[in-house]
């Protein structure tokens, strides 16, 4: 059991995520302790992550990616972790897990970062928002929230109970987010709510999202269920 920390959400209050530009104004010594300080927060989200995969049924889901702690000139200012079911693992879509300076996000996502190398296409994606009013019925709806993919990380997000109890705003999300693809999770503040347990917090997000990623499996071999 892991809590989530302020010392987690503070490794991302940075000006300045460019190794190159760090350089220019730290010692050594400085980046030195920087790059310690920022692996020591990965490591530990890695090992969350991996106990999460740990707990998921094996036969249902391939194995997690954690991406890593930079991309070789910089920093992240986030780190992040994509689940993907084991018959859908090689297609866009995913899981995804997020914390940064701002929250602890888990969310169904489509990836578009080297989606030519994957399966599946944005539509037949986006064509789950015509399932969500039904999934959402079995969910408690606090806390979670929808988005497209051109919204900044850092943007508030349209609360899913706005989005569920007013028609014209569902309506117009949809079609916006057709245009690109959208974005389905729930969201841990920092500041706000306390998350004692992030391996249970990011599985039990992963489960009450799995029935709606599922779907695509259907869609994916050219059959609507």
């Amino acid at each position: 059991m892991t809590a989530l920390t302020e010392s987690m959400f503070a490794i991302f209050d940075q000006p300045e995520f460019s190794f190159k530009k760090i350089k220019e104004n730290h010692s050594p010594d400085e980046v030195a302790e920087l790059k310690e300080k920022f692996k020591a927060v990965w490591q530990v989200w890695k090992k969350v992550n991996q106990t999460v995969a740990s707990q998921l049924p094996t036969d249902q889901f391939a194995k997690v990616h954690v991406e890593s702690w930079t991309n070789g000139w910089n920093l992240r200012n986030h780190y992040w972790a994509s689940y993907r079911l084991a018959s859908l693992a090689d297609y866009n879509p995913c899981i995804g897990a997020m914390v940064d300076k701002k929250q602890l996000q888990v969310y169904l996502m489509f990836q578009h970062y080297k989606s030519e190398q994957r399966q599946g296409t944005p539509d037949e994606y986006n064509q789950l928002l015509d399932k969500v009013p039904e999934w959402a019925n079995s969910i408690d709806v606090a806390h979670w929230y929808l988005w497209d993919k051109n919204e900044m990380e850092f943007t508030d997000h349209l609360p899913l109970s706005k989005y569920l109890n007013n028609q014209d705003i569902q309506q117009q999300f949809n079609t916006e987010a057709r245009q690109t693809s959208f974005l389905l999770g729930k969201f841990a503040f920092r500041g706000i709510d306390q998350v004692d347990d992030m391996e249970q917090y990011i599985s039990s997000v992963i489960r009450q999202l799995t029935p709606l990623y599922e779907e695509l499996k259907w869609r994916c071999n050219g059959d609507v269920k």
